[in-house]
């Protein structure tokens, strides 16, 4: 009795140790983390810290994130979950935006592959449409441009994030097809697919240029 005991308390533990090691493997040392894609859509260089604000208000010593991006380029970090000065430079080391985020997990303890976004030039707004009014027998226009006056009403924005700070997609269109900035659309979809586009538009720009603005990117991403 005693050894069928012994035998499954080492089982137990040995299934124990199995889970640490899987979980360790996913989550590193520090625990659960958060993937976010850092991009600039502006025209010079930018850099991001990431310091974490200990539970005494003090920020920690170590920059847990310190990157810099080159304009129209993009960088995908894994980052812990936890209380940020997110502080945002210029080519010349000069602060350029500063602003305190607490960065959470939709599941506080399994870490999240599905892209949060921040933008360096935090300037715009990122719009997410719907792209299938664009398409005309599942195929998209080949001449998006001439069809700018009868579509431009018929653009069909699906939500509007604020670049300034770290953003999360929707897991209601994430399970979707997402075409990210850097992506072009495809010719055709299949049947019964959802597309959604996203698109960095200047925060400043007049509500009458906006919709413009919008249906110029998408003639841009669509046309050969």
């Amino acid at each position: 009795m005693k050894k069928f005991f012994k035998i499954g308390c080492l089982a137990f533990i040995a299934l124990i140790a199995i889970a640490y090691v899987i979980y360790y493997i996913q989550n590193g040392s520090t625990g659960p983390t958060q993937a976010i894609k850092f991009m600039n859509t502006g025209t010079e260089l930018r850099s991001v810290t990431f310091e974490q604000i200990m539970a005494d208000g003090k920020l920690e010593k170590i920059y847990t994130i310190d990157s810099k991006i080159k304009p129209d380029e993009s960088l995908i970090q894994q980052v812990p979950t936890g209380n940020y000065k997110i502080s945002v430079w210029d080519s010349n080391d000069s602060l350029v935006k500063s602003s305190e985020y607490q960065l959470k997990l939709p599941k506080p303890d399994e870490s999240n592959y599905e892209l949060m976004r921040f933008d360096l030039a935090v300037d715009k707004n990122f719009v997410l449409v719907n792209m299938n009014s664009m398409y005309g027998g599942n195929a998209i226009a080949e001449h998006m441009s001439k069809a700018m006056g009868t579509k431009s009403d018929g653009i069909r924005i699906a939500k509007i994030y604020d670049g300034q700070l770290p953003f999360l997609l929707d897991e209601n269109y994430t399970i979707r097809t997402i075409i990210d900035l850097e992506e072009d659309f495809p010719d055709r979809i299949k049947y019964g697919n959802v597309v959604y586009g996203l698109f960095a538009i200047p925060k400043e720009l007049p509500k009458e240029q906006f919709q413009q603005a919008l249906m110029e990117q998408i003639v841009k991403k669509t046309k050969n």
